[in-house]
């Protein structure tokens, strides 16, 4: 069978703009609706999803994650690397050996 349009007796039948179509051995119409509406006469508004997400969008927010992540790391290993650097003798621990010639307790000669 194949799908006629609608008499004007089922004018008002679909909402929003959708087109109203019937098939002559079922008795009732059916709509086939514009984009962004669904619903057995269009009164559904098809809001955007997850799904309608492409692979390669997910992959860009992936990778830019990813890239985020890591300079973190880096970042926090650089300051916890900077702060826990090898420690100096104090200037006081310095002129208390100034007798001793060897460099071994961190002190400039």
């Amino acid at each position: 069978d194949h799908e006629e349009l609608c008499g004007t007796s089922y004018g008002s039948f679909c909402l929003n703009g959708g087109i109203c179509y019937m098939i002559p051995t079922v008795s009732s119409p059916f709509c086939r609706c514009i984009e962004n509406y669904t619903g057995a006469r269009c009164e559904e508004v098809l809001l955007p999803s997850i799904k309608s997400q492409t692979k390669g969008d997910l992959f860009a927010a992936f990778l830019a994650s990813l890239l985020l992540l890591g300079v973190l790391v880096i970042g926090a290993f650089y300051f916890l690397c900077r702060k826990v650097s090898i420690p100096r003798a104090s200037s006081s621990e310095c002129g208390a050996n100034l007798v001793e010639t060897t460099s071994s307790n961190g002190c400039n000669s």
